[in-house]
């Protein structure tokens, strides 16, 4: 069975509490302070339900800025991966994959030694040197590369050299 929607749940407690109400002054029950039993329920319950509203609402702007959230860090990301050069993209990919790779060539290597003459063996084994050495040297200029510093950083050393330099020759 579903759920009850807020609107169909106040219907039937107002409908529930229509009947108390119109059960009480037929018998003339009330609690002596003016006020019925029924009215205190009906209240109680419309209160309640509109808690739950209150509740449901809060809990759905919250999942929206949450997914607004997210969407403007994806938009992020993209923009980031789409600014990033032909040399970056394939330098990443190295870095994740070299090893596979050299793993990959050296494996071979050691596979066709079996299927090839001894003449051409040595050819092969410059070949597979070759592409290893190659991909070892990509890795290492990637691995190498010094990280860009910060502007601030740069003016912050040289106004420290600067300073040194004024010092030494004020001694």
């Amino acid at each position: 069975m579903d759920p009850l929607t807020p609107e169909e749940a106040l219907e039937i407690i107002n409908k529930e509490a229509d009947r108390v109400v119109e059960e009480k002054q037929k018998n003339g029950n009330g609690n002596g302070n003016g006020h019925s039993d029924a009215d205190r329920a009906a209240k109680e319950a419309q209160l309640l339900g509109s808690t739950k509203e209150a509740i449901e609402l809060r809990k759905a702007e919250i999942n929206g800025e949450i997914k607004l959230m997210q969407c403007k860090l994806k938009g992020q990301i993209d923009t980031i991966k789409a600014n990033e050069s032909a040399k970056e993209k394939a330098g990443k990919h190295l870095a994740v994959f070299g090893a596979f790779y050299l793993c990959l060539m050296v494996l071979a290597f050691l596979v066709s030694v079996q299927y090839i003459t001894n003449e051409n063996l040595a050819i092969v084994a410059t070949l597979i040197t070759l592409v290893v050495t190659s991909i070892s040297g990509i890795l290492k200029g990637i691995s190498d590369t010094p990280e860009p510093k910060d502007p601030v950083e740069l003016m912050h050393d040289i106004v420290q050299k600067q300073l040194t330099i004024s010092d030494h020759h004020k001694k």
